[in-house]
Protein backbone atom coordinates (compact mmCIF):
# COMPACT_ATOMS: atom_id res chain seq x y z
CA UNK A 1 0.00 0.00 0.00
CA UNK A 2 1.92 3.46 -1.24
CA UNK A 3 1.79 6.21 1.30
CA UNK A 4 -0.87 8.39 -0.93
CA UNK A 5 -2.97 5.37 -0.86
CA UNK A 6 -3.31 5.39 3.28
CA UNK A 7 -3.54 8.74 3.63
CA UNK A 8 -6.83 9.07 1.54
CA UNK A 9 -8.08 5.70 3.16
CA UNK A 10 -7.24 7.09 6.95
CA UNK A 11 -8.88 10.76 5.63
CA UNK A 12 -11.78 8.23 5.06
CA UNK A 13 -11.73 6.34 8.11
CA UNK A 14 -11.36 9.72 10.25
CA UNK A 15 -14.64 11.17 8.17
CA UNK A 16 -16.45 7.89 9.27
CA UNK A 17 -15.69 8.10 12.94
CA UNK A 18 -16.83 12.07 12.98
CA UNK A 19 -20.16 10.79 12.31
CA UNK A 20 -20.46 8.82 14.68
CA UNK A 21 -18.94 10.68 17.49
CA UNK A 22 -21.43 12.83 16.07
CA UNK A 23 -24.72 9.58 17.12
CA UNK A 24 -22.42 9.22 20.27
CA UNK A 25 -23.33 13.24 21.29
CA UNK A 26 -26.92 13.21 19.41
CA UNK A 27 -27.95 10.27 21.44
CA UNK A 28 -26.21 10.86 24.72
CA UNK A 29 -25.87 14.49 25.22
CA UNK A 30 -28.07 16.23 22.88
CA UNK A 31 -26.26 19.08 21.99
CA UNK A 32 -28.04 21.61 19.30
CA UNK A 33 -27.06 20.41 15.58
CA UNK A 34 -26.51 24.26 14.54
CA UNK A 35 -24.32 24.45 17.43
CA UNK A 36 -21.98 21.54 16.61
CA UNK A 37 -21.70 22.48 12.76
CA UNK A 38 -20.81 25.89 13.90
CA UNK A 39 -18.19 24.98 16.26
CA UNK A 40 -16.52 22.71 13.35
CA UNK A 41 -16.29 25.10 10.96
CA UNK A 42 -15.10 28.09 12.68
CA UNK A 43 -11.22 28.22 11.12
CA UNK A 44 -9.70 29.91 7.90
CA UNK A 45 -7.34 32.29 6.39
CA UNK A 46 -9.30 34.69 4.77
CA UNK A 47 -7.57 36.49 1.42
CA UNK A 48 -9.56 39.24 -0.87
CA UNK A 49 -8.12 37.50 -4.25
CA UNK A 50 -11.05 35.56 -4.98
CA UNK A 51 -13.77 38.43 -3.99
CA UNK A 52 -11.66 41.33 -6.59
CA UNK A 53 -11.74 38.78 -9.80
CA UNK A 54 -15.26 39.51 -10.42
CA UNK A 55 -19.32 38.91 -9.83
CA UNK A 56 -19.40 34.90 -11.70
CA UNK A 57 -16.40 34.11 -9.12
CA UNK A 58 -17.95 35.50 -6.51
CA UNK A 59 -21.41 34.10 -7.61
CA UNK A 60 -19.36 30.69 -7.78
CA UNK A 61 -17.82 30.65 -4.20
CA UNK A 62 -21.52 31.74 -2.58
CA UNK A 63 -22.83 28.97 -4.31
CA UNK A 64 -20.26 26.86 -2.97
CA UNK A 65 -20.64 27.84 0.21
CA UNK A 66 -24.02 26.71 0.49
CA UNK A 67 -23.28 23.68 -0.37
CA UNK A 68 -20.58 23.17 1.97
CA UNK A 69 -23.18 24.53 4.81
CA UNK A 70 -26.17 22.33 3.54
CA UNK A 71 -24.18 19.18 3.41
CA UNK A 72 -23.06 19.19 6.62
CA UNK A 73 -25.57 20.84 8.71
CA UNK A 74 -27.45 17.97 6.60
CA UNK A 75 -25.23 15.41 7.36
CA UNK A 76 -25.39 15.94 11.03
CA UNK A 77 -29.41 17.02 11.63
CA UNK A 78 -29.69 13.21 9.83
CA UNK A 79 -27.37 11.80 12.31
CA UNK A 80 -29.31 13.39 15.22
CA UNK A 81 -32.80 11.77 13.98
CA UNK A 82 -31.67 8.74 12.20
CA UNK A 83 -28.32 7.29 12.40
CA UNK A 84 -24.61 7.94 11.19
CA UNK A 85 -24.77 4.81 8.47
CA UNK A 86 -28.21 6.23 7.12
CA UNK A 87 -27.34 9.50 7.07
CA UNK A 88 -23.90 8.60 5.18
CA UNK A 89 -25.17 6.37 2.85
CA UNK A 90 -28.22 8.69 1.81
CA UNK A 91 -25.73 11.65 1.04
CA UNK A 92 -23.69 9.34 -0.93
CA UNK A 93 -26.69 9.61 -3.52
CA UNK A 94 -24.83 13.22 -4.54
CA UNK A 95 -23.53 11.46 -7.75
CA UNK A 96 -26.74 10.56 -8.92
CA UNK A 97 -28.13 14.44 -8.53
CA UNK A 98 -25.43 15.74 -10.69
CA UNK A 99 -26.60 13.07 -13.12
CA UNK A 100 -30.41 14.79 -12.90
CA UNK A 101 -28.62 18.00 -13.08
CA UNK A 102 -26.21 17.05 -16.36
CA UNK A 103 -29.59 16.18 -17.89
CA UNK A 104 -31.87 18.97 -17.24
CA UNK A 105 -29.89 21.91 -17.41
CA UNK A 106 -26.86 20.69 -19.82
CA UNK A 107 -29.37 18.64 -21.98
CA UNK A 108 -26.36 15.59 -21.46
CA UNK A 109 -29.22 12.58 -20.80
CA UNK A 110 -27.55 10.19 -18.89
CA UNK A 111 -25.78 6.75 -20.79
CA UNK A 112 -27.00 3.46 -19.78
CA UNK A 113 -24.82 2.87 -16.98
CA UNK A 114 -25.75 6.14 -15.45
CA UNK A 115 -29.10 5.16 -15.62
CA UNK A 116 -28.93 1.66 -14.12
CA UNK A 117 -27.25 3.72 -11.40
CA UNK A 118 -29.66 6.03 -10.81
CA UNK A 119 -31.94 3.03 -10.87
CA UNK A 120 -30.05 0.62 -8.21
CA UNK A 121 -29.81 4.33 -5.95
CA UNK A 122 -33.40 4.47 -5.42
CA UNK A 123 -33.86 0.78 -5.58
CA UNK A 124 -30.69 1.55 -2.57
CA UNK A 125 -33.03 4.23 -0.85
CA UNK A 126 -36.48 2.65 -1.07
CA UNK A 127 -34.74 -0.65 1.22
CA UNK A 128 -33.05 2.05 3.54
CA UNK A 129 -36.22 4.27 4.52
CA UNK A 130 -39.53 1.01 3.69
CA UNK A 131 -37.13 -2.18 4.36
CA UNK A 132 -39.24 -3.38 1.04
CA UNK A 133 -42.86 -2.69 2.35
CA UNK A 134 -44.22 0.86 0.52
CA UNK A 135 -47.17 0.91 3.27
CA UNK A 136 -44.86 2.45 5.54
CA UNK A 137 -41.31 3.92 6.27
CA UNK A 138 -38.61 2.22 9.01
CA UNK A 139 -36.89 5.52 9.51
CA UNK A 140 -38.87 9.29 9.61
CA UNK A 141 -40.00 11.04 6.80
CA UNK A 142 -37.71 14.44 8.57
CA UNK A 143 -34.68 11.85 8.09
CA UNK A 144 -35.19 10.62 5.27
CA UNK A 145 -36.34 14.61 3.80
CA UNK A 146 -32.88 16.07 5.25
CA UNK A 147 -30.88 12.92 3.88
CA UNK A 148 -31.95 14.00 0.16
CA UNK A 149 -31.24 17.46 1.07
CA UNK A 150 -27.69 16.30 2.50
CA UNK A 151 -27.39 14.69 -0.78
CA UNK A 152 -28.17 17.84 -2.87
CA UNK A 153 -26.18 20.16 -1.24
CA UNK A 154 -23.47 17.68 -1.62
CA UNK A 155 -24.03 17.93 -5.21
CA UNK A 156 -23.72 22.01 -5.29
CA UNK A 157 -20.45 21.75 -3.45
CA UNK A 158 -19.04 19.69 -6.07
CA UNK A 159 -20.52 21.07 -8.80
CA UNK A 160 -20.43 24.88 -8.11
CA UNK A 161 -16.49 26.01 -7.58
CA UNK A 162 -16.24 24.04 -10.85
CA UNK A 163 -14.58 27.98 -12.49
CA UNK A 164 -13.06 29.04 -9.13
CA UNK A 165 -11.06 25.42 -8.86
CA UNK A 166 -9.20 26.51 -11.55
CA UNK A 167 -8.14 30.07 -10.53
CA UNK A 168 -7.02 29.66 -6.92
CA UNK A 169 -5.91 27.54 -4.44
CA UNK A 170 -8.50 24.90 -3.14
CA UNK A 171 -7.01 25.87 0.64
CA UNK A 172 -8.25 29.48 -0.13
CA UNK A 173 -11.79 28.56 -1.82
CA UNK A 174 -12.24 25.68 1.40
CA UNK A 175 -11.21 28.65 4.30
CA UNK A 176 -13.36 31.40 2.86
CA UNK A 177 -15.99 28.67 2.61
CA UNK A 178 -15.68 27.27 5.83
CA UNK A 179 -15.27 31.12 7.47
CA UNK A 180 -18.51 32.06 5.13
CA UNK A 181 -20.79 29.27 6.66
CA UNK A 182 -19.72 29.87 10.36
CA UNK A 183 -20.59 33.56 10.30
CA UNK A 184 -24.08 32.57 8.68
CA UNK A 185 -24.69 30.12 11.23
CA UNK A 186 -23.77 32.25 14.40
CA UNK A 187 -26.70 34.77 14.41
CA UNK A 188 -28.64 31.01 15.18
CA UNK A 189 -26.56 29.70 17.99
CA UNK A 190 -24.38 30.41 20.96
CA UNK A 191 -21.22 29.28 21.34
CA UNK A 192 -21.44 29.47 25.08
CA UNK A 193 -25.19 27.54 24.50
CA UNK A 194 -24.58 24.07 23.11
CA UNK A 195 -27.39 21.97 24.57
CA UNK A 196 -24.73 19.39 25.90
CA UNK A 197 -26.62 17.92 28.54
CA UNK A 198 -23.30 17.29 30.18
CA UNK A 199 -19.73 18.45 29.55
CA UNK A 200 -17.84 14.74 30.00
CA UNK A 201 -14.26 13.97 28.83
CA UNK A 202 -15.99 11.51 26.70
CA UNK A 203 -18.81 14.13 25.34
CA UNK A 204 -15.90 16.92 25.15
CA UNK A 205 -13.61 14.62 23.38
CA UNK A 206 -16.20 13.22 21.05
CA UNK A 207 -16.28 17.29 19.95
CA UNK A 208 -12.96 17.66 19.81
CA UNK A 209 -12.99 14.66 16.86
CA UNK A 210 -15.13 16.16 15.33
CA UNK A 211 -13.26 19.58 15.09
CA UNK A 212 -10.50 17.94 14.61
CA UNK A 213 -10.54 14.54 13.20
CA UNK A 214 -13.67 15.47 10.97
CA UNK A 215 -12.51 18.05 9.16
CA UNK A 216 -9.21 19.85 9.79
CA UNK A 217 -6.84 16.73 9.63
CA UNK A 218 -8.96 14.04 7.21
CA UNK A 219 -9.15 17.52 4.41
CA UNK A 220 -5.17 18.01 5.10
CA UNK A 221 -4.64 13.91 4.49
CA UNK A 222 -7.05 13.83 1.55
CA UNK A 223 -5.57 16.26 -0.42
CA UNK A 224 -1.88 15.27 0.37
CA UNK A 225 -2.79 12.22 -0.82
CA UNK A 226 -4.50 13.58 -3.96
CA UNK A 227 -1.16 14.67 -5.08
CA UNK A 228 0.47 11.72 -4.41
CA UNK A 229 -1.75 9.20 -6.33
CA UNK A 230 -3.73 11.95 -8.35
CA UNK A 231 -7.89 12.18 -8.33
CA UNK A 232 -9.23 9.13 -9.78
CA UNK A 233 -7.48 6.90 -7.09
CA UNK A 234 -8.32 9.18 -4.65
CA UNK A 235 -11.99 9.70 -5.22
CA UNK A 236 -12.79 5.93 -5.13
CA UNK A 237 -10.95 5.16 -2.23
CA UNK A 238 -12.53 7.72 -0.77
CA UNK A 239 -15.69 5.73 -1.00
CA UNK A 240 -14.62 4.22 1.94
CA UNK A 241 -15.97 6.44 4.33
CA UNK A 242 -19.06 4.98 4.56
CA UNK A 243 -17.92 1.30 5.05
CA UNK A 244 -16.28 2.61 7.88
CA UNK A 245 -19.29 4.91 9.22
CA UNK A 246 -21.21 1.33 9.10
CA UNK A 247 -18.28 -0.54 11.00
CA UNK A 248 -17.38 2.59 13.99
CA UNK A 249 -21.29 2.52 14.53
CA UNK A 250 -22.01 -1.19 14.77
CA UNK A 251 -18.61 -2.02 16.84
CA UNK A 252 -18.53 1.22 19.09
CA UNK A 253 -22.18 2.10 19.52
CA UNK A 254 -23.50 -1.44 18.93
CA UNK A 255 -26.74 -0.01 16.34
CA UNK A 256 -28.30 -2.60 15.00
CA UNK A 257 -28.62 -3.04 11.04
CA UNK A 258 -30.88 -5.68 9.10
CA UNK A 259 -29.93 -7.12 6.47
CA UNK A 260 -32.16 -5.00 4.47
CA UNK A 261 -30.44 -2.20 5.28
CA UNK A 262 -26.67 -3.72 4.18
CA UNK A 263 -28.71 -4.87 1.34
CA UNK A 264 -29.64 -1.29 0.22
CA UNK A 265 -26.50 0.54 1.56
CA UNK A 266 -24.58 -2.31 -0.78
CA UNK A 267 -26.34 -1.26 -3.84
CA UNK A 268 -26.06 2.79 -3.39
CA UNK A 269 -22.54 1.77 -2.95
CA UNK A 270 -22.03 -0.10 -5.96
CA UNK A 271 -23.52 2.85 -7.68
CA UNK A 272 -20.88 5.40 -6.68
CA UNK A 273 -18.18 3.23 -7.29
CA UNK A 274 -19.80 2.38 -11.14
CA UNK A 275 -20.14 6.15 -11.69
CA UNK A 276 -16.67 6.94 -10.13
CA UNK A 277 -15.08 4.25 -12.85
CA UNK A 278 -17.28 5.99 -15.48
CA UNK A 279 -16.34 9.71 -15.09
CA UNK A 280 -12.85 8.40 -14.77
CA UNK A 281 -12.31 5.82 -17.67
Amino acid sequence: MTMGTLMVMLSAAMWGLSGVCGQFLFENYHPYPVWLIAVRRIKGEPLLALWRSGRKNITEMLWFTLGLLGAQFMYYYTISVSNAPTSTILQYQAPIFIILWQAFVRRRMPEGREMLGVVLAMTGVFLISTHGDPSHLVISPVALASGELSAIALCIYMIAPENILKQFPTMLIMGWGQLISSLFLLPFCSLTDSGVSAWTPASAGAVAFIILGGTIIPFTLFLAGVKLIGPTKASLISCFEPLATILFTVFFLGTVLLPVDYAGMALIMITVFMLSMKKNT
